[in-house]
């Protein structure tokens, strides 16, 4: 009996040593579990702090946009009734207002900057965040704002290029050098008188062209007009959905 003592004492130690063992893993394991939450907690926190860094530079860039849009609006609307002046205008032989001729036909050839900034969302697409993006309204308006965008610089460059054909024919066919005066007069700048729109010049090849500009100048608020409209709206709307998700 005195010979299975030292084994029964070495069997209950064996057994603490096992308990405490697992006991030390299972500690391990749930510092391990805890470590892993709070590393987890803190790449959200700073993927939803990176996010909003973006999306707050999203904001002010379609703050911009949409006074790029207003001004743009203002400036094709303003245009559209010019041209359609003009046109009437010359279909009567009405001669009278030269520079509002002038400047209906100069507006249409000279090149409309578009000051977009699509900086902010270029480089939130480029840091990757956007695929954490879960918010598919969001993503939706995000891509469907700058998708408006496109559409109206594609619309802008095709008008733009289409003019700049035109032009070219009026200065190759000697129009403009007949409209302008340029053996008779130096102009200094784009925006006063330049020459005299009359019934000879109606009758040169030119005219032609410069009633196709002012067509199209004319009814740009079948399309164009329309474009900037949406714009607006639809950044006004960006901009709400973008600050909740920053407030959120």
């Amino acid at each position: 009996m005195k010979f299975f003592r030292p084994l029964r004492k070495n069997s209950k130690s064996n057994v603490n040593y096992i308990k405490y063992a697992i006991g030390e893993i299972i500690l391990v394991a749930i510092g391990i579990l805890i470590a892993l939450q709070v590393n987890n907690l803190n790449e959200k926190r700073i993927e939803k702090k990176s996010m909003n860094d973006y999306f707050q530079k999203i904001v002010s860039n379609i703050q911009g946009d949409i006074k790029e849009s207003e001004r743009l609006l203002k400036f094709r609307q303003n245009h559209i009734v010019g041209c359609n002046k003009v046109s009437k205008a010359l279909i009567e032989n009405n001669f009278s207002d030269q520079l509002l001729i002038q400047k209906a036909i100069f507006e249409m050839i000279i090149e409309v900057q578009l000051n977009y900034n699509k900086d902010a969302f270029e480089s939130l697409k480029s840091s990757g965040y956007l695929r954490y993006l879960k918010n598919e309204e969001l993503e939706e308006s995000l891509n469907d704002y700058y998708n408006q965008i496109n559409q109206i610089e594609m619309f802008e460059i095709d008008q733009r290029d289409w003019a700049n054909e035109l032009e070219l024919e009026l200065d190759r066919n000697g129009f403009f050098y007949s409209y302008t005066q340029l053996d008779q007069k130096v102009h200094t700048d784009l925006f006063t008188l330049m020459g005299n729109y009359n019934s000879e010049l109606k009758n040169h090849p030119g005219h032609k062209i410069i009633m196709r500009l002012l067509f199209r100048g004319g009814t740009n608020n079948s399309f164009l007009t329309g474009f900037y409209e949406n714009h607006i709206k639809t950044g006004n709307q960006l901009i709400e959905i973008l600050n909740q998700e920053i407030n959120y």
